[in-house]
C-alpha cells in the first residue's frame, strides 16, 4: 500500500446535539477547506451558500464560495463517493484532496472505519487520517452514562471536542474533560465554542502525513499515553492465571464503568523480541474469534522474526487492514506495541493469550 497516493478521510463523530452541525457550518466556509469533501447526512442542516456543480436525483455535488465541497450521503458510502468523484471529474474539476464524513448522531462509527479497510475500491483510494467526536460541555456526562453509543464514539476517537463550553462553568467542565480523558488518554481534548476551531488542529493524525510526506510512527500509535503492559510478565513461569477461558471477560485493573456495567479499557501491550509471524496470525485470530466485537480499536507497530522492516496493524473490531510495511528509519527499536481500545475485556486476557501461544512454540 502507497500511503503517498491514498486520500486522507476524517470521520466526524458525536451524540445527537453535540455540535457537529456548528462545527460543519464554520468548516465549509474556510478557505483551509478548498478541494475538501464534506459527506453529510442532508444539505438541509446546513445553510448553503453554494455555487452548484451538479445535481441530479441520484447525487447532488455543491461546491462552497470558499472553495469546499459537500455532498449528501445516500446509502452506500463507497457509492457515495464514486458518484461524487465521477460528477467533479465530468465537470472537469479535480478530484478532492480530502474527505471529512459526518456520521449521524446514533452511530457507531465503527462501521466506517471497518468499510474504509475492506471496500477494495475505498481501500485503494483512501486512508484514515482521523476520528473526531464532539462531545456536548452541557450534558456529555449524562449522555456518556444513559447511551453505549457515545461511549464508542469517545473511545476510539483521534481528536475529541468538547463543545457548547460556554453554558457550563469550570465545576461541570472538569469532571467531563476527566471522564473522557478515562476513556481514551491518547486523544487530543480541544474546547470548542460555536464550532470556532481551526480544521488544521483535527487532521493530521494518520501513520502517513502527506503534506510532509512522512511516517508518524509516535504520533499515530501513542504508546506512551497509555498503561503498559510487558510481555515478559506474563511469562508462564510467573505466576499467572494460566486458563484461557478464565482470562476472557476478566474485570480490568484500571475500568472506566459505564451504565452498562461494562469496562472501556484502553493499554498498550509490549513484546520486547520480534514474534514469529505464526505466533501473531494465531494470537489475533483467537482474540478477533473470541472477542471481536469488543475490541473497539487496535493499531500496532509490529517487528517479525521474518523480516527487517516493521508493520503497521490496524484494527476495528473483528476487521484489520492489510498489513502496512514502514521504514525501519521510521521506528527507534525493536519493540512491538500494541494499543487497544476494548470494551470489557482485561489486559490480562489480551496478554495470556499471547503468552499461550508464545509458550506453545518454544516448548516445542
Amino acid at each position: 500500500m502507497q500511503f503517498t497516493t491514498l486520500t486522507p478521510v476524517n470521520v466526524l463523530t458525536g451524540f445527537l446535539g453535540s455540535g457537529k452541525t456548528t462545527l460543519l457550518n464554520r468548516w465549509v466556509r474556510q478557505a483551509s477547506m478548498r478541494n475538501t469533501l464534506i459527506v453529510i447526512n442532508e444539505f438541509g442542516d446546513i445553510g448553503l451558500d453554494h455555487q452548484l456543480i451538479t445535481q441530479s436525483d441520484e447525487q447532488a455535488v455543491v461546491e462552497m464560495s470558499s472553495g469546499c465541497l459537500c455532498c449528501t450521503l445516500r446509502g452506500d458510502l463507497s457509492q457515495t463517493l464514486q458518484q461524487a468523484i465521477a460528477a467533479l471529474l465530468a465537470e472537469g474539476k479535480p478530484a478532492p484532496s480530502r474527505v471529512v464524513i459526518e456520521t449521524t448522531g446514533l452511530a457507531d462509527p465503527a462501521p466506517i472505519l471497518q468499510l474504509l479497510m475492506t471496500d477494495h475500491w475505498l481501500a485503494h483510494r483512501f486512508q484514515l487520517d482521523s476520528v473526531v467526536c464532539c462531545v456536548d460541555a452541557a450534558n456529555g456526562e449524562a449522555t456518556l452514562q444513559a447511551h453505549r453509543e457515545s461511549q464508542r464514539q469517545v473511545a476510539i476517537a483521534d481528536r475529541l471536542l468538547i463543545t457548547k463550553t460556554d453554558l457550563v462553568d469550570e465545576a461541570r467542565l472538569a469532571p467531563l474533560a476527566n471522564q473522557i480523558a478515562s476513556i481514551n488518554p491518547a486523544a487530543e481534548q480541544w474546547q470548542v465554542v460555536n464550532g470556532n476551531l481551526s480544521p488544521e488542529l483535527l487532521v493530521g493524525a494518520g501513520l502517513f502525513r502527506g503534506d510532509s510526506q512522512r511516517y508518524q510512527v509516535d504520533q499515530w500509535l501513542k504508546s506512551a499515553s497509555y498503561h503498559v503492559h510487558h510481555a515478559a510478565d506474563y511469562r508462564a513461569d510467573k505466576p499467572q492465571q494460566s486458563s484461557i477461558s478464565a482470562a476472557v471477560g476478566q474485570p480490568t485493573s484500571q475500568p472506566t464503568l459505564t451504565r452498562h456495567g461494562e469496562n472501556i479499557n484502553a493499554f498498550c501491550f509490549c513484546v520486547e523480541d520480534p514474534i514469529t509471524p505464526d505466533a501473531l496470525e494465531n494470537w489475533l485470530d483467537l482474540l478477533m474469534s473470541l472477542m471481536g466485537e469488543k475490541m473497539l480499536r487496535i493499531k500496532a507497530i509490529v517487528h517479525l522474526t521474518d523480516r527487517d522492516e516493521p508493520l503497521a496493524l490496524h484494527g476495528v473490531q473483528h476487521i484489520f487492514h492489510p498489513p502496512a510495511p514502514l521504514p525501519p528509519s521510521s521506528v527507534n527499536d525493536r519493540v512491538s506495541r500494541f494499543v487497544f481500545i476494548t470494551q470489557d475485556v482485561a489486559p490480562a486476557s489480551v496478554a495470556q493469550l499471547y503468552t499461550f501461544f508464545t509458550s506453545s512454540k518454544e516448548a516445542l
